[in-house]
């Protein structure tokens, strides 16, 4: 007797083989839809923290030197350290770049300094570490207004802040690290260092 055609015997193992095939791309389609939504979260959440400095107020027109961070991402950022890069030496807290820049200056105005305010040349600091900046939002850490009592730091950090690089480190609401480096290049890391 010949065998022509399907027994139900190979018609069986020819319907499991199909139903472990179609399990097999099913089940690889849901791996590529769900890697493909978590690229998107992250993509939506992801945050860019950039340093930037000037020398004028964009708005009132005024000499007042200005140090900020921006977060030129779309989701917000959790800062949780920073490092202050001037003429190859580090520094942890933004007060100690300006003991190294500008020591003699900067004691000078600090001995001035209770008699200061806005018109004569003042300062106004901020704390950055451990602070949530939103996406597409500035903030400024450290302003020097120019006046009497501040011309000579004023003129002095003016010069020095081109010297200045800032590396930072953050983190995404989905607990990404990043690390900004000199020049803007962002690199992914485990955890941010504890300062």
């Amino acid at each position: 007797m010949s065998d022509q055609g399907f027994t139900s015997q190979k018609l069986n193992l020819t319907l499991a083989l199909c139903a472990i095939l179609i399990s097999i791309a099913s089940f690889y389609a849901t791996y590529l839809q769900a890697n493909a939504a978590e690229k998107q979260v992250k993509a939506m959440t992801l945050p860019l923290l950039q340093f930037g400095t000037g020398n004028v107020n964009n708005e009132t027109k005024e000499s007042v030197l200005e140090f900020s961070i921006t977060n030129n991402g779309v989701g917000p950022a959790l800062l949780k350290s920073s490092n202050f890069r001037y003429k190859e030496q580090d520094y942890q807290r933004f007060s100690q770049f300006l003991d190294a820049c500008c020591q003699v200056e900067y004691k000078k105005f600090k001995q001035n300094k209770p008699k200061a305010h806005l018109k004569l040349g003042s300062e106004i600091t901020s704390s950055i570490h451990n602070r949530i900046l939103p996406a597409q939002e500035e903030h400024i850490f450290y302003r020097l207004y120019n006046g009497e009592l501040s011309s000579e730091l004023w003129q002095k950090l003016n010069d020095e802040r081109s010297h200045l690089s800032v590396e930072m480190c953050y983190c995404s609401l989905l607990d990404e690290c990043y690390l900004t480096k000199a020049r803007g290049l962002v690199v992914p890391i485990e955890a941010c260092p504890v300062q």
